[in-house]
């Protein structure tokens, strides 16, 4: 992959907010995800550059809304992400108060989980990005 470097001039107090927020973060992730990297101002720039550009790629396909009104399936994405958080269903479960037994009928796309359940799931998976983790199927 390719880099190029860009200088970029920012007032200070815009400077000031993203160190707190940066420190905010580290310490956050310090206290309750252990093992997680520490993030530096750079970091946060460029995260926000590609959440930024991210958004404005998705808003034409966000989770099918293009399809509103087709019988297409709402799909989520979730079993995908506890795998790459290293998260089980019996901690998906016990995290969201929500039956074993309907986390596994959600995170098959068996069941479309009511928005209380959504809501706790995509909360405990720390917030994935709605036009990632919900798409419409064919």
């Amino acid at each position: 992959m390719e880099y190029k470097k860009f200088e970029i001039l920012l007032k200070s107090e815009v400077v000031n907010k993203i160190e707190k927020v940066t420190l905010y973060k580290n310490i956050s992730d310090e206290l309750f995800n252990e093992g997680s990297e520490h993030f530096s101002v750079e970091d946060f720039i460029v995260g926000c550059v590609y959440h930024y550009i991210k958004t404005i790629e998705s808003n034409k396909n966000m989770s099918g809304l293009n399809n509103l009104g087709k019988p297409y399936k709402l799909r989520n994405r979730f079993k995908e992400i506890i795998k790459e958080k290293k998260i089980s269903q019996k901690e998906l479960a016990e995290k969201t108060q929500i039956n074993a037994g309907n986390i596994s009928q959600i995170l098959n796309n068996n069941n479309q989980p009511s928005l209380d359940y959504f809501l706790r799931i995509w909360i405990a998976l720390d917030y994935p990005r709605l036009d990632w983790c919900l798409y419409r199927e064919e």
